[in-house]
């Protein structure tokens, strides 16, 4: 795929990794397009971008219901007259309690089941209108984790961000709508920020560019 030349739609904006992402698509002359609840966040990322190129425009959601999506879908018709070639979704992973803790259950299961929920709601509204419009499109499911001091939880947003990919790719192969997954290595935790920073973002790069690449999962 010509990056230059797509529309790529970057969830969870605001957040380290998302905004990481978000300015390499800008700088590579992609129109980007950033999404997140967090709103505040989502403009500093929005003020980076803009640095960089114009063709950059953000949308607070609400939640992450289809709902909402579907605002969004409308927002990207409204401005851009195009609908999105690229799905980025970024997600970041929090640590997991120990499992004697009962009083924090209750939020890593909340935590699992929000994942869980952005991957599969954003990859079908956005699957959903790739089909409809006979695009040949990309999702990239990326997650990175938010304390590299404590990567517990990492396995299993990564064995989720598998699943999906592989499962999602056989459906919608298809349809020329490939899918894939870039997760941090957890045998390299220990290396710093950066440069798993780095290696996510080219890895991403490197499934968005690679017309045969679908169904599986790179480790940075």
């Amino acid at each position: 795929m010509n990056i230059t030349n797509s529309v790529v739609l970057v969830t969870s904006a605001g957040s380290q990794l998302g905004s990481t992402l978000a300015c390499h698509f800008v700088s590579l002359g992609a129109t980007v397009v950033l999404c997140d609840k967090e709103s505040h966040q989502l403009t500093d990322t929005f003020k980076l971008c803009r640095e960089i190129s114009s063709d950059v425009y953000q949308f607070p959601i609400l939640d992450h219901s289809l709902e909402s999506i579907s605002a969004l879908f409308a927002f990207i018709d409204q401005q851009i007259h195009r609908s999105p070639d690229v799905l980025i979704n970024a997600l970041t992973v929090e640590a997991m309690p120990n499992i004697f803790d009962h009083a924090a259950s209750d939020a890593f299961t909340q935590n699992l089941a929000l994942i869980a929920a952005k991957l599969f709601t954003y990859g079908q509204a956005t699957a959903e209108r790739m089909r409809q419009e006979k695009k040949h499109g990309v999702i990239v499911n990326v997650i990175s984790h938010n304390n590299y001091q404590d990567i517990s939880g990492l396995d299993n947003a990564a064995s989720m961000v598998t699943g999906f990919t592989q499962s999602w790719a056989k459906q919608l192969t298809p349809f020329n709508i490939r899918v894939g997954g870039v997760v941090p290595n957890l045998e390299h935790h220990s290396t710093h920020w950066s440069k798993i920073r780095d290696e996510l973002i080219r890895n991403t790069e490197y499934i968005v560019a690679n017309d045969y690449f679908s169904g599986r999962v790179m480790a940075a």
